[in-house]
């Protein structure tokens, strides 16, 4: 494990730098070494793609994936929530807040992502990594589409271990929070999974409205 702790200098191209948000939140730039190692990982799987003829089908303004189940851990969701206070406007959480409050008759497995606003991330430099990883060949996803159901092939298949090593790196802030669950000490990496699997969620089951209500600074 301790080796998938290293950081990659690759990544680096990749780190979003945002010294307000890293002040604000203790954990932050773990979480965002995170998503640059992901970054790296994505951008290393369509270089490998485009090399057998493939090409990106998601772009700006394609939301068939937001519309689905997006796991997320505790650190990414504060990650969002303080980006939310610190980078949105006013009226944005406002919208945001309408539409969560809006969803809430339905089922969270069948609720749009709570930061999607005018069909486009209004978190995206923060996106969970669930987002970061996932995306889709060649053509873009019909209506309603579940591509990882409908045509897996069409899948881009980023580098695992970056992902493995990516949430390894934000293991030392749950180490920190009171009230969560230890993380492995060993270098196991199946112990690894085991903690992650019992912290994630989905980004739809979170209290959006009273998040995205809280006054501007405050999450």
């Amino acid at each position: 494990m301790e080796s998938m702790l290293r950081w990659r200098p690759e990544a680096a191209r990749f780190r979003h730098r945002d010294s307000l948000l890293e002040k604000s939140l203790p954990g932050a730039d773990l979480a965002l070494e995170a998503c640059a190692l992901v970054d790296l990982s994505v951008a290393e799987a369509l270089a490998r793609a485009r090399q057998a003829g493939r090409a990106p089908a998601c772009g700006a303004g394609c939301a068939a994936c937001c519309c689905q189940p997006i796991p997320l851990t505790p650190l990414e969701a504060l990650l969002l929530t303080r980006y939310a206070h610190l980078r949105l406007r006013p009226e944005e959480r406002a919208t945001l807040a309408r539409n969560h409050a809006a969803a809430l008759a339905l089922s969270p497995l069948r609720r749009n992502c709570p930061l999607l606003l005018d069909g486009r991330c209004a978190a995206y430099v923060v996106r969970p990594l669930a987002c970061r990883r996932y995306l889709v060949l060649d053509r873009s996803c019909a209506p309603g589409e579940d591509a990882a159901s409908s045509r897996p092939a069409d899948l881009l298949l980023p580098d695992p271990g970056l992902l493995a090593a990516a949430l390894l790196r934000t293991l030392p802030w749950y180490a920190r929070q009171p009230g969560c669950p230890l993380p492995p000490r060993s270098s196991d990496p199946a112990a690894a999974r085991r903690f992650f699997r019992s912290v994630t969620t989905v980004i739809q089951a979170l209290p959006w409205g009273k998040e995205l209500a809280q006054e501007d600074g405050v999450a």
